[in-house]
């Protein structure tokens, strides 16, 4: 009796979860500075936040960071 392998190949994709949102958050680099912003759905609320902060303090660079939930799903 002979063993063969069989090899088959299956591609995957990966993309956002259809009800997943993606949060944005931010946080200023300046070194004696702890603010972080509030973690919101709304990357353009999220930059408005960082505007305000440097409007209120000058500082003027920020870490900012965006998350999802993502999911593979298998290519028919």
């Amino acid at each position: 009796m002979t063993v063969r392998a069989v090899l088959r190949y299956v591609s995957y994709v990966m993309h956002r979860h259809p009800s997943a949102e993606t949060t944005a958050t931010a946080r200023c680099l300046n070194p004696d500075c702890r603010w972080t912003s509030e973690p919101t759905g709304n990357a353009d609320m999220c930059t408005d936040m960082c505007i305000q902060h440097t409007g209120r303090t000058g500082h003027m660079t920020f870490l900012r960071e965006f998350s999802e939930v993502a999911v593979v799903e298998r290519v028919p």
